[in-house]
């Protein structure tokens, strides 16, 4: 079994140096459930598979062999209540696979498929047809027929259902992709997380909420005096000088859950502010009243 791969790619510019703006998962893992008359394998376990598709098609001892498959995604860096801007997923073409003595005939027929948000814990070591873990339908995405043989499905919007398992990790287990329609002969297959070419396995596109913000925005630097600040301290912001009215600071921390929020009046050009945070690397924000972001810098706690 392969080890996950995070990849980050950084956005270098002179208002975001060093910021993270997407946060490229892999999947943790992946397995294969299918159901064929004549070979009991509803109890057999499939991760020894290279590839994540659905399908359905005649069984070779008669019947209807019908094929689905689960993958899920390490979102511990991402707290719950993390916002994200944006979650796409990536999955690369396959074309014909083998389950056991079942050869697929690939991308074929009406082969629309669902994929969906899985809301129970599975083990790739052990699930089965028969242990298919529950999945959820209020955040699933339609994937359209197929128009090739072997075709690329780039881009697919998963935010809502990224999202949805960040804000609540109990029903963070993955997605299931199967046919809208089970009826022979249909296929889509896609690449696993154990495909050859690494290149070709699926990919999860993760664009946190302020490092969009930032880089959408142009934000100006705050001046913050300490930086580094101690975490039972206090911190002096310069503010810009057309900014005036109500002010609020915001603390974001590395994956863009908000961590604290204080309504600040302003003083001869500065605020003075305590900070309560644990030690760690944090994005201040300065918002006015409307609550538009008027200026930011990187804040570094210390543990002293």
């Amino acid at each position: 079994m392969l080890d996950r791969t995070t990849v980050f790619t950084l956005l270098v510019a002179p208002t975001l140096l060093h910021a993270q703006e997407v946060i490229q998962l892999y999947p943790s893992m992946d397995a294969a459930i299918g159901i064929h008359p004549g070979y009991a394998s509803e109890n057999t376990n499939y991760n020894d598979v290279d590839w994540f598709g659905a399908g359905s098609q005649p069984g070779n001892l008669g019947g209807e062999n019908n094929f689905r498959a689960l993958m899920a995604f390490d979102l511990s860096s991402f707290p719950a209540g993390t916002l994200i801007d944006d979650a796409t997923l990536d999955l690369f073409g396959r074309g014909a696979v083998g389950l056991g003595d079942a050869a697929s005939v690939g991308n074929i027929g009406d082969n629309a498929a669902l994929l969906l948000q899985v809301i129970e814990p599975w083990s790739d070591n052990s699930v089965t047809w028969n242990t298919e873990p529950d999945i959820s339908f209020m955040n699933g995405v339609v994937l359209p027929p197929s128009t090739q043989v072997i075709e690329d499905y780039i881009g697919i919007d998963v935010t809502n259902m990224v999202q949805a398992m960040i804000d609540d990790p109990t029903l963070d287990h993955g997605m299931e992709i199967r046919l809208i329609t089970e009826d022979i002969t249909r296929g889509l297959f896609f690449c696993g997380k154990d495909f050859p070419d690494p290149l070709k396995r699926p990919r999860l596109n993760i664009k946190p909420h302020e490092a969009v913000s930032i880089a959408e925005h142009g934000l100006s630097r705050l001046p913050l005096f300490p930086n580094p600040a101690s975490g039972a301290g206090s911190i002096r912001i310069s503010v810009p000088p057309n900014v005036s009215g109500g002010l609020i600071v915001v603390l974001v921390d590395p994956c863009g859950k908000l961590v604290e929020q204080t309504p600040v009046t302003a003083r001869e050009g500065s605020i003075e502010m305590s900070v309560h945070p644990t030690p760690g690397i944090y994005t201040l924000f300065l918002r006015d009243s409307l609550g538009k972001s008027v200026g930011w810098e990187r804040l570094v706690i210390s543990g002293e």
